[in-house]
């Protein structure tokens, strides 16, 4: 079992569990409610509900704030502003990366934290 890192919870993943939530854990990026209600015990499932879960609230935290900052300098001049929104398509950009970084994790059986994001869902705990 290669494809685990060295988190002690996911060390007990075996191959069944992986074999066995495969769709759950791909589903967890398009839906993560499902697998969150629908496949609670099996520790591969969580664990990619988990990481989608992070990714998605890093997202919003990112969105959000440029479009604040994009309304505060709307504030002091529009022409500033509207070059600042471009930026407002970088968290879109770098969601979609992740995202099909997560997936292809998911379909592949991995156990691997996303870039950048996943490890923030290990310290939150966001899936128990």
């Amino acid at each position: 079992m290669d494809n685990i890192t060295t988190r002690p919870v996911l060390s007990t993943i075996t191959e069944q569990e992986i074999a066995d939530g495969k769709m759950m854990g791909i589903l967890a990026y398009i839906i993560f409610l499902v697998p969150l209600l629908a496949a609670r015990e099996n520790k591969f499932a969580m664990f990619h509900t988990e990481q989608s879960i992070i990714l998605l609230v890093v997202f919003f935290v990112f969105y959000i704030a440029i479009w604040i900052l994009t309304f505060i300098i709307g504030q002091i001049s529009s022409t500033l502003a509207c070059g600042i929104s471009i930026l407002m398509i970088v968290p879109w950009i770098l969601y979609l990366v992740l995202w099909i970084m997560g997936i292809i994790n998911a379909a592949g059986g991995k156990v691997k934290e996303l870039p950048i994001v996943g490890k923030y869902g290990s310290k939150l705990n966001l899936v128990k």
